[in-house]
């Protein structure tokens, strides 16, 4: 009886056993299915959370507010800088003949200045800046520069050549024998004619001028060495 009691006892036991074996396997199963789907549950919620913070994050950085003021400054910048180079090219181009004008003008003054001194270097200068300048405001301004100082020489010397009534050639003749001249007096259209070419006194050359069309009749402008050399070439023996 006492091996049937016990025998009764294991198999209680067993049961026993068996049940929790039982209900131990099935709360696992729910467990782990539980913990799966909340693991999925959460590695979603966590996905979604981090994709929306991103999402966030992108249109913050991104803002249209942002963009376009981003994309204004670009805009300016690059447009300031263009313009900044335009404006500079376009300026350059047009001061560039401004600055050549104002750099020849002042030369033309120089020359004039030389020349009213009485010096012929300034009348040959002024002749080649003449030749140079491409401008024609600029050979505008030198050419009425010359006419306005040849005709100066004119008046100055036709007037104080008069005085005493005596003949422009006579009144050379007694300006020329100064020893500063460097040159005799002349006896001839032939000493005339050399003075204008050669002396380096404008003041002198401006007489012989006077003289020159005295004794030949010729209407040459004053300091028109061209019109003398002309003269000269037609009447060879007159001017030898």
């Amino acid at each position: 009886m006492v091996t049937d009691l016990v025998g009764y006892f294991k198999y209680l036991v067993w049961l026993t056993f068996g049940a929790l074996t039982i209900v131990l396997v099935a709360g696992g199963v729910i467990f782990y299915s539980n913990m799966h789907d909340l693991r999925t549950d959460v590695i979603e919620k966590a996905t979604q959370i981090a994709t929306n913070e991103s999402h966030n994050a992108v249109k913050t950085a991104f803002d249209e507010k942002n963009i376009t003021q981003q994309i204004q400054k670009a805009a300016q910048e690059k447009i300031g800088t263009i313009t900044d180079k335009m404006i500079e090219q376009q300026l350059t181009s047009k001061l560039q003949p401004i600055q050549k004008r104002i750099l020849m003008i002042g030369e033309i003054s120089e020359s004039e200045a030389r020349m009213r001194l009485g010096f012929r270097s300034g009348l040959e200068e002024l002749k080649v800046l003449m030749t140079q300048t491409k401008d024609p405001e600029t050979l505008q301004f030198a050419r009425n520069t010359l006419t306005v100082t040849a005709d100066d020489y004119e008046l100055t010397w036709a007037q104080d050549s008069k005085i005493g009534g005596q003949s422009i050639f006579s009144f050379l003749q007694a300006y020329s024998s100064r020893p500063q001249t460097g040159y005799k007096p002349p006896t001839n259209l032939a000493g005339v004619t050399e003075i204008i070419s050669r002396s380096q006194d404008l003041n002198l050359v401006a007489v012989a001028f006077l003289a020159f069309r005295e004794m030949t009749g010729d209407k040459a402008k004053m300091f028109d060495f061209d019109a003398v050399k002309k003269w000269c070439a037609n009447n060879e023996p007159k001017c030898k």
